[in-house]
């Protein structure tokens, strides 16, 4: 909330408070929901759809009738009570201008102000008796004169009536407050949400005003994962495989890395690397292997061993300071909670040690002689019985070494008697307080005094719930808003102060608690809770072995490990004789099948540990289509397929679309690295209309469906490209200062098409030219020169865009007499056909009345706006195809339909014309 949004919040209060009038608040509320962010997004977007026509439409009669009208019974409590207070309000006002004070009418107050701190600070009864008695006879005294008598009746009733005061105060306050915000809510903000509608006009869809549009300012975040029908295939396969290679394919930008990150389990183990751009099989092993080390380590809560400081010093200080961190954290509490302790139940350890301590170390004696006799008597062969008993007991104890079921016995009985001695130690205290008889006494007197029971109840209640869970939202009372924390701190003083108070003032309460048998019942009951705790310590495990083994990798993979040793033989101090012999052992960095023998083992470990504990283990290999080209791709696979095949494990690997078509064929002439390496594919394709709605509808709530279908139609479905031309609708909005679908599409349309054509100037100009087609460049120069300076003169540039989208007059570069290359055709072809697809956005989206338009078009299955999208997939295969599809979906838009684009002689040969260079502005997949 701004400062002027608070300060009309304030000013709207102010106005209730106040009791103005109706039509004064109704126009603060009115201000105040305009201030609104849903408000404020959709005012100035058509002509007349301004703040003041606002005001003057919610300013009609009819509209403020309607808008108080909700609000009718909220408004009439908050008059009655408002009345009431200002009633007691001018009552007590009264009252005190009533009021002549002087020595008779001050000094009964002031005496009995006095007699009652006496009382309260229990002063003998003589000096209290005085002083009520000099109070009563000053009273007395000032009863005499009517205008004394007059001005004590006031005192005493603004006194009691001050609580009722304050309370009608309040009470007025928060039903001022209820109004106030049911009128804001239920009546003027609906009003005049209508009231913006009709001044709206009858197609609001075609403005831009989403709540927000966060989304757009990542890329790729896990807040926008949205589910698809891969997502749900892949799922489907794991689920029916225990391990295998799975590779996802799919254009650039559909999402293959999304769906790599949210295709694991919370419980999974997994390990998510990116494919290097320019491979090296053995270096991606290593950094591969690394990454799994270093995932399961911090998986399994150890510290992954840092090697940029491998100095001595430093490692043992690095080793050294977690375990000080957490030594000092126990320390300073542990101390200070054993001294208290121990000096609390200082006096009841000596007075129990008083009582039973002879008799305890005499039985221990006793105890220690009966076994030391024991222990002398087998030695001397006197006890035979009791030397086979210890004997088989030997025999036990090695017998423990492989089967583990004796010490798990005695582990038992010292944990289950540990835990039953503990729990014999604070039950018996417990019991004894309700057989104590001085305490059942002191308790009886507490409970029968009300003065002592009652307000300790009270004061508990507050300090044992002050601090529960509710709103964080300021409390108002009155005009003033108090944070809820202030008031549950203040409550919770409170409590404690009244607890303390009445332990103070009332005798049998301090009786139960200083008892003379509590300290040894505090310190048996402290005794069971320890015998408790140390019954259930246990010493922490050591490493895991695939812990260490994987820290040992780790130490393999990324150091080189040198030993020297040094021996120096003399004969004296001064004089010696000897030799010095110095040994130096390096490691050998593992060969590629020494490391992937060693990356299996280990893998095939980790992974059978988690699936006995019902886990999975993934290894997702993201990016393998940077490596430049599918035969790259294929190369790098037939390289790393060693790593695959590992039982339990999931293999995601992210590939082209290449790479899958060659996979589909497997089984046909044709056999490559997919058919070893692969077990299973899945496509992932461009999105539909529905799963974009789903996207946008996250990234930007509240887009209106005709911008979604303009964004996935220039998107073509691709999720990366949506969320960018999300971001560009957002941008254009700001640059053009609109929210007219029209108005921003065409902006957003021709700035793409001049930036896509730059890209086709540029391969163009790598083109051999004759004199003969310069005319060509040249049109398709100017025509670049009106797409840059803006849509100032639109008719002659849809004129244009359309002759170069049909190839018609100065564009027809399609006959043989401009002796253009096969290249040069083609680009030209290509470029074209991009031209009609933007002429058929514009003619779609850039026109009024989109919304009805569309409602005659989507009749006809042409009309679907899913096709214009396919339309924009098809310019990656085939600019005919694509311009065959264009035709169709302007028939059913009701668009002029124009000639058919011959393809140029000598197309056929060279590169295919299906697949189109990549640039700038076009997607390739």
């Amino acid at each position: 909330m701004d400062d002027r949004y608070r300060s009309l919040h304030e000013r709207l209060l102010g106005l209730v408070w106040e009791d103005r009038a109706e039509a004064e608040i109704y126009g603060k509320a009115v201000e105040l929901c305009l201030e609104e962010p849903d408000i404020t997004r959709r005012l100035g977007v058509r002509p007349g759809a301004t703040a003041e026509a606002i005001r003057s439409a919610m300013a009609a009669e009819s509209n403020v009738t309607r808008a108080l009208e909700p609000v009718r019974p909220a408004l009439d409590t908050f008059r009655a009570q408002l009345s009431a207070s200002r009633k007691t309000d001018t009552d007590q006002a009264d009252r005190l201008q009533a009021m002549t004070w002087n020595w008779r009418t001050g000094s009964p107050t002031v005496l009995g102000l006095l007699t009652l701190v006496l009382w309260l600070q229990d002063r003998p009864g003589l000096i209290v008796s005085v002083a009520a008695t000099l109070a009563a006879v000053a009273t007395l005294a000032a009863l005499l004169r009517p205008e004394d008598r007059r001005t004590l009746g006031s005192t005493l009733a603004l006194v009691c009536l001050a609580p009722v005061q304050g309370f009608r105060s309040l009470r007025a306050g928060r039903a001022g407050n209820i109004w106030a915000e049911d009128l804001r809510v239920n009546g003027v903000k609906p009003l005049m949400k209508r009231v913006l509608d009709a001044l709206l006009g009858d197609d609001p869809d075609e403005l831009l005003f989403p709540d927000n549009y966060e989304g757009f300012r990542t890329s790729a975040s896990h807040a926008y994962f949205v589910p698809s029908a891969a997502a749900e295939q892949l799922t489907r396969k794991m689920g029916h495989m225990d391990g295998g290679t799975i590779a996802i394919c799919g254009p650039r930008g559909s999402g293959k890395t999304t769906l790599l990150a949210h295709c694991v389990a919370g419980n999974d183990f997994s390990v998510i690397t990116s494919a290097p751009a320019t491979f090296a099989p053995q270096d991606f092993l290593v950094s591969l292997f690394s990454a799994l080390c270093e995932r399961y380590i911090k998986n399994e809560g150890y510290r992954v061993p840092d090697f940029t400081r491998i100095t001595t010093t430093g490692r043992a200080v690095r080793r050294a300071m977690p375990w000080v961190r957490r030594a000092t954290g126990w320390m300073s509490y542990a101390l200070p909670a054993a001294l208290l302790i121990g000096v609390g139940t200082f006096a009841a350890m000596r007075s129990l040690e008083q009582r039973h301590g002879r008799l305890l170390t005499q039985r221990t004696r006793h105890f220690l002689d009966e076994v030391t006799s024991l222990v002398a008597d087998v030695w001397r062969g006197e006890n035979i019985g009791a030397g086979l008993a210890l004997a088989l007991l030997g025999v036990m104890v090695w017998r423990s070494r492989k089967n583990r079921v004796v010490l798990r016995t005695l582990k038992d009985l010292w944990v289950w008697g540990t835990a039953a001695l503990g729990l014999a130690l604070i039950a018996v205290p417990a019991v004894s307080v309700f057989r104590d008889p001085e305490l059942k006494h002191a308790w009886d007197r507490f409970l029968a005094d009300d003065f002592a029971s009652v307000p300790l109840m009270i004061c508990a209640l507050p300090y044992l719930f002050s601090d529960s869970q509710g709103e964080d939202g300021p409390v108002s009372i009155g005009r003033w808003n108090i944070p809820r924390r202030r008031v549950r701190a203040a409550w919770r003083l409170l409590g404690a102060a009244g607890i303390a108070y009445v332990y103070v003032r009332h005798e049998a309460l301090r009786d139960l608690v200083t008892d003379d048998d509590n300290p040894v019942r505090v310190l048996s009951v402290l005794t069971g809770m320890a015998l408790i705790k140390v019954g259930k310590w246990s010493p922490k495990p050591g490493e895991p072995d695939l812990v260490r083994r994987c820290r040992n990798q780790l130490y393999r993979l990324q150091t080189v490990q040198s030993t020297t040793s040094t021996l120096t033989l003399g004969a004296s101090p001064v004089v010696s004789l000897g030799s010095s012999h110095a040994t130096a052992v390096t490691t050998v960095p593992p060969n590629l099948p020494a490391l992937v023998a060693d990356f299996r083992e280990l893998l095939a470990d980790i992974a059978r540990a988690r699936s006995l504990q019902g886990k999975r283990t993934v290894i997702a290999i993201d990016e393998l289509d940077r490596l430049g080209s599918d035969a790259k791709a294929l190369a790098f696979l037939g390289e790393v397929k060693a790593v695959f095949g590992v039982p339990h494990v999931h293999y995601l690997v992210s590939v082209a679309e290449d790479v899958g078509a060659a996979f589909v064929r497997r089984g046909l002439p044709y056999r490559d690295a997919t058919d070893s390496s692969l077990d299973d594919v899945v496509h992932v394709q461009p999105g539909t209309l529905t799963q974009s709605r789903m996207i946008l509808q996250k990234r930007a709530p509240g887009i209106s469906p005709p911008y979604v279908a303009l964004v996935h139609a220039l998107s073509g479905g691709i999720p990366r490209d949506l969320v960018r031309y999300g971001r560009r609708v957002m941008e254009t909005e700001k640059k053009a200062g609109t929210v007219e679908l029209s108005d921003i599409s065409r902006t957003l349309v021709l700035d793409e098409l001049y930036e896509t054509l730059s890209g086709f100037r540029v391969l163009l100009g790598r083109q051999e030219w004759t004199e003969a087609a310069s005319p060509v460049l040249e049109s398709f120069r100017r025509l670049m020169a009106r797409l840059k300076s803006g849509a100032g003169d639109m008719r002659a540039l849809r004129r244009d865009l359309t002759d170069f989208a049909e190839g018609r007059r100065r564009f027809d570069f399609s006959g043989d007499s401009l002796h253009l290359g096969a290249e040069t055709s083609r680009l030209l072809v290509e470029a074209s056909s991009y031209a009609y697809f933007s002429l058929t956005l514009l003619d779609v989206f850039g026109t009024e009345g989109f919304t009805r338009r569309s409602e005659r078009a989507y009749a006809s299955p042409d009309g679907d706006p899913q096709l214009l999208a396919e339309a924009r997939q098809e310019l990656a295969v085939s600019p005919y195809t694509a311009r065959s599809l264009l035709r169709s979906i302007r028939r059913a838009w009701g668009l002029p339909v124009g000639g058919r684009l011959e393809a140029p002689r000598g197309a056929g040969r060279g590169r295919p014309v299906g697949r189109p260079r990549p640039v700038p502005g076009q997607q390739t997949s």
